[in-house]
């Protein structure tokens, strides 16, 4: 049998076992898993990594590394990530996953607005804005990054650092960064009237289900092993099929 024939084959014997979705190139498009969308509300799009037009976001979609989302005028949304995070997006806000991160990935806030509450005691997640880096451990906390970056901390602790300088903040403490070419202000307490509560509106009615969802989703890899003869002689294979 000829190359091109056995390596065919080979494609269709896994398409029959497994479904067009076992294939490499829908696995290559479809991208490692980050989060699952959790809430939706207005107007929410994504832009797929790798893609340049953004399409409507809806609820029970899964997030890839890469991935960019965007929130309109009175717009939310919230999602859960794989690193165990849930991210309230506030409106006209855009944020992406980064490619590269590794498994509790790293979100980048472009603009707007996102709130952050740990789903367990080992989650973490660091989120990269223009002005800073926001280290959130074990925590509910709010970045904003506007013309200036807000970070307000309400649970935990938060460490904000750029190349000028780090502040750790605590629980009901904030601090901001007029920008890249500033540190960040020394922390200090949170007074009445900066306490926010735009996203006490986003609730997801079961968590556990969409948590149980992108566990499927992002499950690690398994292995299928084959004998296949090729050109008269036994050869085994070894393929990576992403987990079901």
């Amino acid at each position: 049998m000829k190359r091109g024939q056995w390596k065919r084959s080979v494609m269709i014997t896994l398409a029959l076992l497994f479904g067009a979705s076992w294939l490499p190139g829908r696995a290559a498009a479809a991208g490692r898993v980050n989060a699952i969308v959790v809430y939706v509300s207005g107007d929410v799009q994504v832009k797929r990594s790798g893609g340049s037009a953004f399409e409507p976001l809806a609820l029970n979609d899964m997030l890839y590394f890469g991935d960019e989302v965007k929130t309109g005028p009175s717009s939310r949304a919230s999602l859960a990530t794989k690193g165990g995070a849930e991210v309230r997006l506030n409106e006209n806000s855009t944020f992406n996953t980064d490619a590269r991160a590794g498994a509790n990935g790293m979100l980048r806030l472009k603009v707007g607005q996102l709130w952050t509450r740990m789903l367990h005691k080992m989650a973490k997640l660091d989120v990269r804005t223009p002005s800073a880096v926001c280290a959130v451990r074990g925590t509910e906390a709010d970045i904003e990054q506007r013309s200036l970056l807000t970070v307000k901390v309400y649970e935990g602790h938060v460490d904000v650092q750029n190349s000028l300088g780090r502040q750790s903040l605590a629980a009901g403490q904030m601090s901001t960064v007029s920008g890249a070419g500033a540190a960040p202000a020394a922390a200090r307490k949170m007074g009445a009237s900066d306490v926010g509560n735009w996203q006490e509106g986003i609730t997801s009615k079961d968590m556990q289900k969409f948590l149980d969802k992108l566990s499927s989703e992002a499950g690690g890899e398994k292995k299928l092993k084959l004998k296949i003869d090729k050109d008269g002689k036994t050869k085994d294979v070894e393929i990576k099929l992403k987990k079901k």
